[in-house]
């Protein structure tokens, strides 16, 4: 199947290259590791604007439309750019969880036009797994839902305005309540990450807010939309993988040593065919799962697959692309730094390569067999 973009899909990237070049170049992301979040805010707005958010969110929910593979396109473009990966956490996570849990569709559509931010909070290890939340729970007392535990890796905490988390009711079942970040009993602690990206550890002590705070659908519902999220975090680094690929091909054919450009010499040219080769694997099978994501809803394998294909390879091609510039390539002046600083939190996004080893091997083929 040919998942090359169609010329409305060309069009739509291009106009989204052309944004992010305009609205952040590489000089405001150094803007935002040292700010934070914050820093980014006007360039997600305009993006809401100009209907990026809502690529996926159906029209009737105050989103632009599109198919799945139309926001996996647009995710490519993101992560060449090394766009932040709030749209990730607050849109294709959290909203499409309201979607999915029966939130309200007002919410939906604050978040697609980049007015407000939602924080998932439900990882509480580092290994995150496939499991209903334990460590926090949730208890309805006249009216009112009491969270007590702590949520990691919180991304996008700094600049939400509500947190979606996840805990279990007093009969054990998982539930996703909505919390407002400034709610009385909340505790962050920032931690900084080597792409000086920032996440938080939360503390709920008591925290108090309206039963009608929970959101009604189960837990398998949330784990499709995480299904889904999985392929948009791997376009993002496919993206990134693809653009730390042409800074080093660029520079290999500028820099010289012994009279010679170094891209004429075997060894670096080996190494970069094969940095080409992952690209291009890992991009035919994001797309190939986002178009049956669009088709079929579920496809836990696919994504689980692309997630992993597509981690393992931003981790290669960037750093290829540093060993390609040597002693430069860990200079803060060069811009492939950046590249290669993302590709372990690009490679973890969403869900790490453990755990999709492991959902890969667990999982029902159509031989009948299983890998354990």
């Amino acid at each position: 199947m040919d998942f090359s973009p169609n010329e409305e899909q060309r069009m739509s990237c291009d106009a989204a290259r052309k944004f992010f070049a305009r609205e952040f170049p590489l000089q405001r992301l150094r803007e935002v590791e040292k700010q934070g979040l914050g820093a980014f805010l006007p360039v997600y707005r305009k993006m809401g604007e100009l209907g990026f958010l809502g690529i996926g969110v159906p029209e009737s929910c105050g989103g632009s439309g599109g198919s799945w593979l139309d926001l996996a396109l647009f995710a490519e473009e993101a992560g060449r750019a090394l766009v932040p990966t709030l749209q990730l956490s607050s849109v294709v996570l959290a909203g499409q969880a309201l979607l999915a849990l029966g939130g309200e569709t007002q919410r939906l559509q604050a978040l697609v036009v980049g007015e407000t931010v939602i924080a998932p909070a439900w990882m509480e290890n580092a290994e995150v797994g496939r499991e209903p939340p334990s460590a926090t729970t949730v208890a309805i007392r006249s009216e009112r839902i009491e969270l007590a535990g702590i949520k990691r890796y919180v991304e996008g905490y700094d600049v939400a305005s509500e947190l979606l988390v996840s805990a279990r009711d007093p009969g054990g079942e998982p539930r996703f309540c909505l919390v407002p970040r400034a709610s009385p009993g909340i505790a962050a602690a920032e931690q900084r990450l080597a792409s000086l990206d920032r996440v938080h550890e939360i503390q709920f002590s008591n925290v108090s807010v309206p039963a009608g705070a929970a959101l009604r659908g189960s837990w398998s519902d949330w784990l499709r939309v995480v299904d889904a999220a999985k392929i948009i975090a791997s376009a993002w680094a496919v993206g990134a993988a693809r653009a730390a690929l042409e800074l080093a091909v660029a520079y290999a054919k500028v820099r010289e040593q012994f009279n010679r450009p170094i891209g004429s010499f075997q060894a670096v040219q080996h190494r970069l065919a094969d940095a080409a080769i992952a690209v291009e694997q890992a991009t035919a099978l994001v797309r190939y799962a986002a178009w049956l994501r669009g088709v079929a809803n579920g496809c836990t394998r696919e994504a689980t697959m692309a997630r992993l294909v597509a981690g393992r390879a931003v981790r290669q091609v960037t750093h290829t692309a540093v060993l390609t510039h040597g002693g430069y390539g860990f200079m803060e002046e060069y811009d492939i730094q950046l590249y290669y600083r993302r590709a372990k939190q690009l490679e973890h996004l969403v869900e790490g390569p453990v755990l999709e080893r492991e959902l890969i091997a667990d999982e029902d083929v159509e031989d009948g067999h299983r890998l354990y």
